[in-house]
């Protein structure tokens, strides 16, 4: 599996991840909304000359953008998106983690299942089709329910990936949510076929960044990722205190045991 490290594109941070053993950086996508072709070119090249390589974004959505409920747009959906994969293609981004909890959270007195029907028929017939177009994939992240109220576990992530049913449409595991909401690791070689990309942070350690004797059992997570035969980017997204390099040197190189 490929390590990789959450971190801004204009970060100016992202330029030392190489060297610091990360396999590749995780950026935020709604930001590119804002940004010309020229500049994300230019940062592409930026982040080559340091070689890092940009595999992955989240931050899928700004919450202005709704996606469910009477005020869902799926034409201004559709238009934003057309904004900004076109420039995560330019920086080689293959993976999309789809949290945006304030875009796709259930409004007060919502239907839960409506949502979910209405989320459903957007992802299959506007989101997924973008995302293939631009050969991606949408990976949608269960969030533990202090943070969203819509999609809290990755059994109901699994449901609506499968009602999607697209292959630019998967799911996402993020071992701080996972944790949050009691779901057992053991759970996870049921998601076969269906996983995409992953996160991971401490939930017993105010979401830290993974590091020697926090007192977590990271075996375990990668050891369930392996059985549901996942290969893919596993990637550090919480706090890293004040020693950004030291940290993430320290995390990735821990880590390291278990991703190979």
């Amino acid at each position: 599996m490929k390590l990789g490290v959450c971190l801004g594109l204009f970060d100016d941070r992202i330029l030392g991840l190489a060297g610091v053993g990360a396999d590749y950086a995780e950026v935020g996508l709604s930001p590119l909304q804002d940004r010309t072709p020229e500049e994300i070119d230019e940062r592409a090249a930026q982040l080559a000359a340091a070689g890092v390589q940009c595999r992955a974004a989240n931050l899928l959505f700004p919450g202005s953008v709704r996606l469910v409920g009477p005020q869902a747009d799926p034409a201004a959906v559709q238009s934003y998106l057309e904004n900004v994969l076109p420039k995560a293609a330019r920086l080689g981004i293959r993976r999309v983690a789809f949290g945006s909890s304030g875009s796709r959270g259930v409004p007060e007195g919502g239907s839960p299942e409506a949502a979910f029907r209405q989320l459903a028929a957007l992802c299959r017939e506007v989101v997924a089709p973008l995302f293939a177009a631009h050969g991606m994939v949408c990976c949608l992240e269960p969030l533990r329910r202090q943070e969203c109220n819509f999609l809290n576990t990755c059994a109901q992530g699994a449901r609506l990936v499968e009602a999607v049913d697209h292959s630019a449409f998967r799911l996402l595991v993020d071992l701080y949510h996972l944790d949050a909401e009691g779901e057992p690791r053991e759970d996870l070689p049921r998601y076969r076929g269906l996983l995409a990309h992953a996160h991971i942070a401490s939930a017993k350690n105010g979401r830290n960044v993974p590091l020697p004797g926090d007192g977590e059992d990271y075996g375990a997570f990668f050891g369930a990722l392996e059985q549901a035969g996942y290969d893919g980017g596993v990637s550090l997204e919480g706090n890293f205190g004040e020693d950004f390099a030291g940290t993430v040197r320290r995390s990735i190189s821990y880590l390291r045991t278990w991703a190979g």
